[in-house]
């Protein structure tokens, strides 16, 4: 149940936001209190008893009336100063309403967007330097009250912009759909912002810059980048300002991103998130991304006339697929050259059937013909020339011995 409270809570809070950019009579979705000049027929919402409709708003005021002049208080004040100051709160709803009225602080949310403290988070800043004799005013049906408060600036207080809002609540009771009963909170609110003169010092910044590379499958084809980064306003003035982002490459030039949303405005302190998206980037290993910021003031606000801001940071852009289609390329070709000369050391072999195939099998079978014949006419011819000279060389040895010998004799005689 705590979890459910606090969902709802949070809710009401984002709705606000809006409201209080919009116009100086606010509306949240369960609480649609829009002043009849500008909204003569306000949105419904749940009663505090269930039945009907409790609608209810709040708006700058003199001391009699509604105040049609101002959109929201904006005071420039020194450091000690007081002044009294009136609001004007009405319940357009058939049954009185229990309300409260306070001050918070503003602050921005992620994506730049503006709201207030949840009710149950004290302020640190503007907030509490506006006091109401009474923190609940009970408004009959139809009706509407104007309330003084009173705006004691701390003679501490820094130089620069403090902005929050002066909020009027209704908190009901509602179901949680297992038996029990949670508390609502519906708020509505008016702009609050005080400038105290000083040293002014407009700044904003840039920093934990993230970027990634996403490849395209095509080897010869551009991926794209994806730039996120923090604006932090690290001055002490409201602040807007235009921002783009480009990508350098070896390969391709620069390439501008799709268009990146302005800031609208920035709080002293606070911080926006921005995500920007750069296309066609072909790899070259390294990328360089360049994000341009030109502070401007605020609508009605000063130009603080500060140049453009360039910050510049590099990204990994690797062209995975080329690479991968040269390893590819070069296994093929080395897997070519190796298969090539394996045939050159064992020959090649034609294919089957082909006259070269035929040509190859005669010649073969010639060369086994010659060869068996060969093998079998070697051995005659060997053996006949043994046997001729063995049976020659006896005689010839006898009859030679003998004629010496007889040679012999005869001489001895």
């Amino acid at each position: 149940m705590p979890r459910l409270r606090s969902l709802i809570k949070a809710l009401a809070a984002t709705a606000v936001a809006g409201a209080l950019l919009a116009s100086p009579v606010l509306t949240s979705p369960a609480s649609a209190g829009t002043a009849p000049r500008t909204d003569p027929t306000p949105a419904p919402a749940p009663a505090p008893t269930g039945g009907g409709a409790a609608t209810f708003g709040i708006q700058p005021a003199t001391a009699t009336a509604r105040d049609k002049s101002r959109d929201s208080f904006t005071y420039q004040a020194t450091p000690g100063a007081k002044k009294t100051d009136y609001v004007a709160v009405s319940n357009y709803s058939t049954s009185p309403l229990k309300l409260r009225i306070y001050a918070t602080d503003a602050y921005n949310t992620a994506d730049g967007g503006f709201t207030v403290l949840p009710l149950d988070t004290k302020a640190r800043d503007v907030g509490l330097w506006v006091s109401f004799a009474t923190t609940t005013v009970t408004l009959p049906a139809k009706s509407s009250q104007i309330l003084p408060f009173t705006l004691q600036v701390p003679a501490n207080a820094r130089p620069g912009d403090h902005v929050g809002g002066i909020m009027l609540s209704l908190t009901t009771q509602a179901s949680d759909g297992k038996g029990g009963q949670i508390a609502v909170e519906s708020r509505v609110g008016t702009r609050l912002q005080v400038r105290v003169p000083g040293a002014l010092k407009p700044e904003l910044t840039v920093s934990q810059v993230r970027a990634v590379y996403h490849g395209s499958t095509n080897p010869f084809g551009g991926g794209s980048v994806t730039v996120s980064y923090l604006v932090r306003n690290t001055g002490n003035v409201r602040l807007s300002a235009t921002q783009k982002v480009h990508v350098s490459s070896l390969i391709g030039g620069s390439r501008p991103s799709l268009p990146v949303p302005d800031v609208k405005e920035l709080l002293p302190g606070d911080q926006e998130q921005v995500t920007a998206t750069v296309r066609g980037v072909l790899p070259s290993f390294s990328s360089d991304i360049h994000i341009s910021l030109v502070p401007t003031p605020v609508p009605g606000d000063v130009d603080p006339v500060l140049a453009a801001m360039d910050e510049n940071f590099s990204v990994a852009t690797v062209p995975w697929m080329m690479m991968l289609l040269i390893l590819t390329l070069g296994l093929l070709g080395g897997l070519w050259v190796w298969r090539r000369r394996v045939r050159k050391r064992r020959g090649a072999k034609p294919k089957p059937g082909t006259p070269a195939a035929k040509k190859a099998a005669a010649a073969k079978t010639a060369a086994a013909k010659k060869t068996a014949s060969a093998k079998t006419a070697a051995p005659a011819k060997a053996a006949t020339p043994k046997k001729t000279a063995v049976s020659a060389a006896a005689p010839s040895t006898g009859s030679s011995t003998g004629s010496s010998t007889g040679s012999g004799k005869a001489e001895n005689a």
